[in-house]
């Protein structure tokens, strides 16, 4: 790859630190436009921002998350802090991450400037700070105290997928150079990826051994990231009906309805295709052909960055959609992955 030189307490009260970075995208939002470098693994201000309320980043293969309602647009943008969020996938597709679907945010939020040390080196994934904050007291008559709380979710940045909520000592671990998706130890990167990575089967095998659906539903960051996680198909759907009649029982209405829509909008046919989708996505080995071949953020001619192949380089396909785009990761010389879109008729992809 060459670069051009042309350059467990829960409350209501949540406060979000997300941190997330593009080594080659500018973050733009009302009013402000923010270069960042990455540096050692972290994200520095090329210059100085503008007042605003907004806050964009771009992620990795086309999605971004646009930070909203400052709540002190006046201060240095390393002081500026945000009472939303929300994921937005190349398509256009968006979820809210703070609030959540079906929920408000009444305590406020306070979003973070991002570092580039969140995000896996692969760019599959980004590791969120949140710190969510409450009143106890010891007693009657006792004076309240406030205590804070840090959690680190972790989301799959194709999918959207919130696949561990995790609080303590492994929210400090940190990816692991030189690794494409090592968060901490072994054991910790599977607590943070796959251990606790929701699904409809794993969800109802915790109600059926009697635990609360509404506690679990929330555990798994809602029915919404549920179905991220674990989209409706032919083998997981009694298993999703099973769930959405335990939510209208206990009277979780938002969730089951959440269920209950996608039930209704998927027919054997849209499985099918899901199905089929899924199984065109297995990596397959390619090589650059073209003489060079331009790095994309999305998969869209105006997205273009200042990377780019040569010719003979050997990437991954990890996706062949839309139609003429692949979705690649291609490492480095110093074992570094670089996931970006590049155009199809530029490879020679493996059968």
């Amino acid at each position: 790859m060459r670069k051009k030189t042309s350059k467990s307490m829960k409350t209501s009260s949540l406060q979000f630190r997300i941190s997330l970075v593009c080594s080659d995208a500018v973050r733009i939002g009302t009013g402000i436009a923010t270069a960042f470098l990455l540096t050692n693994g972290a994200a520095t201000p090329s210059l100085a921002s503008e007042t605003s309320s907004t806050f964009r980043f771009a992620l990795p293969g086309g999605a971004a998350i646009l930070y909203g309602n400052a709540s002190n647009p006046q201060a240095p943008l390393a002081e500026r802090s945000w009472q939303q969020a929300v994921f937005y996938f190349p398509n256009g597709a968006t979820f809210s991450l703070l609030p959540r679907t079906g929920k408000t945010n009444a305590g406020g939020a306070a979003i973070e400037p991002p570092s580039g040390s969140d995000i896996s080196p692969s760019g599959q994934f980004v590791v969120i700070g949140r710190v969510e904050s409450g009143t106890v007291s010891s007693g009657p008559g006792q004076a309240e105290s406030v205590l804070s709380r840090e959690y680190c979710p972790v989301i799959e940045i194709r999918t959207g997928c919130i696949t561990a909520d995790q609080t303590g000592a492994i929210c400090g671990a940190g990816w692991q150079a030189g690794q494409p998706a090592q968060w901490g130890t072994e054991d910790q990167t599977n607590v943070m990826l796959k251990r606790d990575r929701p699904s409809a089967s794993r969800l109802l095998r915790f109600i059926s051994a009697g635990q609360p659906v509404r506690l679990v539903i929330d555990d798994d960051s809602g029915a919404d990231n549920l179905l991220r996680c674990d989209p409706l198909s032919s083998i997981n759907r009694e298993a999703y009906q099973k769930i959405a009649t335990a939510l209208h029982a206990a009277g979780a209405s938002n969730d089951a309805r959440l269920i209950d829509a996608a039930l209704s909008n998927a027919n054997d046919g849209a499985a099918h295709t899901l199905e089929s989708a899924v199984a065109d996505d297995r990596h397959r080995a390619a090589t650059v052909s073209a003489h060079n071949a331009t790095l994309y953020t999305a998969p869209d001619d105006s997205h273009a960055s200042r990377a780019y192949l040569v010719q003979n380089d050997t990437v991954t396909v990890l996706k062949q959609s839309p139609a003429g785009w692949a979705y690649v990761d291609y490492v480095t010389a110093s074992g570094k992955h670089l996931v970006r879109w590049v155009k199809a008729d530029q490879l020679s992809i493996e059968p």
